[in-house]
């Protein structure tokens, strides 16, 4: 390969000089996955001639027992406790017996709940949990700066509740994963401290987050932002494992030159420090995404360069101001194969949902509601399809539109009387929200989208 000939961007020139190498991430050509992977993926001649250079993670059919869509596709467990939450305080107890009987149920040859952890479980595996601490709501007066909780531990909001995480490290243990085996870790180091995981975890647990905090430009690889001090328990993100996707954040965010900001990269919490991860998103509406549940949690939640999935340009007067990605970005990142193979478990946590106004408090439309109840699957298509059924069902109740039919340019839009920094309101910034993810999802194989291929079971034991 003639190297004189590739245009080099400023970034890898420095990278060039200082390392004595060069290493260009290229699109690896030749991959199909249907008009979905065409359409995303957009290969050209180019980039499969190949060569020596770095090439990105395939889409590739699903390899061992558990990857994607997992030994029990179509299948969703839920179980309901009344007493599993009061005024935004978890109950221990019904969440350990809720736990219980929704492994047991998942697994369908587990004479107990100990049975269906071993099925997935064994001692020796690194395991890490993905929680979701987006949904917290602070203390009144908390100081958002510091270091330390800023929510009501007994009432953190709509967050993974610490008693499912608890419950979940009680049933690795009873597998015999060793405490020291298992992560608990989220994207941004902030956020995870600031909603009390590092406040509740049992001794002997670690935790590790992908980024320090949410930057503009999501670009840098070792996940701490330039120009602050460096921060302890970031894992940063893997060079050779990544999607791209020809979009980007205007030159504003991201420098024309820079062709990083193609490139999402998964984090190295995936790929060099777990061998099994479980899922524990929160039943909630999203913004642009239109629900954040299993698939988003494992799009958004292990990559960086996030932001261009939902795209605010500085041009106000145009439609094409607001340019959601959400449908393609969501499972071309779940795609890739580390994901696909290592989220091996997921566990919805409803407890505390919210139906309007996710995924954060900080939207004036904000609003939650006690559920009550746990959803187990380890198909995240067919999970976050029933998720998008119990959201809309609320929604309904509370006189509010579909989540399909929200957006600027619905007939309900909410025109809120806050506004952003382009002066637009901030409870609806695109034109639709686009739950497409979850059917797309399925057409790359992740998982179950037919209703009527998808068995979901309904357990009430308190």
């Amino acid at each position: 390969m003639d190297r004189s000939r590739i245009n080099l961007s400023p970034w890898e020139k420095k990278l060039s000089q200082s390392h004595g190498k060069l290493h260009r991430r290229t699109f690896l050509g030749g991959m199909t996955a249907g008009a979905l992977a065409g359409s995303v993926f957009g290969c050209d001649a180019a980039s499969r001639s190949g060569g020596g250079r770095r090439l990105q993670a395939p889409i590739a059919a699903p390899v061992g027992q558990f990857s994607m869509p997992g030994p029990f596709p179509g299948r969703v467990v839920e179980v309901a406790h009344s007493g599993s939450v009061s005024d935004g305080c978890r109950d221990g107890a019904a969440v350990k017996a809720m736990v219980a009987q929704g492994m047991q149920q998942l697994v369908p040859d587990a004479e107990n709940s100990v049975d269906a952890w071993r099925y997935f479980f064994k001692k020796g595996d690194r395991v890490g949990i993905k929680v979701v601490p987006v949904g917290m709501v602070p203390k009144p007066g908390a100081d958002r700066g510091l270091e330390e909780p800023v929510v009501d531990i007994k009432r953190p909001g709509s967050i993974s509740s610490y008693e499912v995480v608890f419950e979940v490290i009680e049933g690795l243990a009873m597998a015999g994963v060793k405490l020291s085996d298992i992560l608990v870790f989220d994207r941004y180091r902030d956020y995870f401290i600031r909603s009390g995981y590092t406040a509740i975890l049992p001794d002997g647990v670690h935790w590790e987050c992908c980024s320090a905090r949410g930057d503009t430009s999501q670009l840098e690889i070792d996940g701490q932002i330039r120009g602050e001090p460096r921060r302890k328990n970031v894992a940063g993100y893997d060079r050779d494992v990544f999607r791209e996707l020809a979009f980007c954040n205007p030159p504003k965010i991201h420098d024309p030159e820079d062709d990083r900001r193609f490139r999402s990269h998964l984090t190295k919490i995936v790929t060099q420090k777990v061998d099994k991860i479980i899922s524990i998103p929160v039943l909630k509406d999203h913004r642009s995404a239109g629900a954040t549940l299993a698939l988003k949690n494992m799009s958004h939640g292990l990559v960086n360069n996030v932001a261009r999935s939902h795209v605010i340009s500085s041009n106000v007067d145009l439609r094409g101001s607001t340019m959601n990605h959400c449908q393609t970005f969501i499972p071309a990142a779940v795609s890739l194969p580390p994901t696909r193979e290592k989220c091996v478990l997921q566990i919805l946590d409803g407890l505390v949902g919210t139906y309007e106004g996710g995924p954060g408090a900080w939207n004036k439309t904000f609003s939650t509601w006690e559920y009550k109840a746990l959803l187990f699957a380890t198909d995240p298509v067919a999970l976050d399809r029933v998720g998008w059924e119990i959201l809309d069902a609320q929604r309904a109740q509370q006189d509010w539109p579909a989540i399909a039919r929200m957006g600027l340019d619905a007939e309900n839009a909410v025109k809120a009387e806050i506004t952003d920094g382009y002066g637009r309101p901030v409870q609806e910034q695109f034109h639709i929200r686009q739950p497409q993810h979850i059917p797309l999802a399925a057409l790359l194989g992740l998982g179950v989208f037919d209703e009527n291929k998808i068995d979901h079971q309904r357990f009430k034991i308190g």
